[in-house]
């Protein structure tokens, strides 16, 4: 269960963003301090989060959800925008090999490994999305759907 600090940062980040809200906060170091990072548990184990997402709502143009492996939640295909393929192209070459934790409307739903920027300008979350979520997405606007069903309640 992600940390209440980091929960708190990202909410306060959504209150500024004026787009849906999606985060993804590149992993830190312990000693980076509080002011930079926060824990996070998974699987047992500590891992610290920086709080400043490197990329963030402003960053994507489009979406496609499915139905994620579980069955039970969802996913998506985020399309970056030009700004959004910068913004993870310096994530990917400053924090190469790290792990990231996606933060969708204040709550954490996935975690992936940095490696290199997709040139397809699309980042994959691979489940945890509900269909409040999507509403929150088509609501804002700023975030268009290119294909892809959307969930029913």
């Amino acid at each position: 269960m992600l940390v209440m600090g980091l929960l708190s940062a990202g909410l306060m980040a959504a209150a500024k963003n004026t787009g849906p809200f999606i985060a993804i906060h590149p992993e830190g170091a312990e000693d980076e301090g509080q002011r930079m990072v926060r824990p996070d548990e998974q699987g047992g184990e500590t891992r610290w989060y920086r709080i400043s997402p490197e990329v963030s709502g402003r960053h994507f143009s489009g979406f496609t959800p499915f139905l994620s492996e579980d069955g039970l939640t969802y996913g998506a295909a985020l399309y970056l925008n030009d700004e959004g393929t910068r913004a993870v192209q310096v994530m990917c070459s400053t924090f190469q090999g790290k792990l990231a934790r996606i933060i969708v409307n204040g709550r954490p739903v996935d975690t992936v490994r940095i490696d290199r920027a997709p040139r397809d300008r699309r980042i994959i979350i691979w489940s945890g999305l509900t269909p409040e979520d999507f509403k929150a997405f088509e609501k804002s606007r700023k975030l268009k759907r290119v294909g892809g069903e959307l969930p029913q309640q």
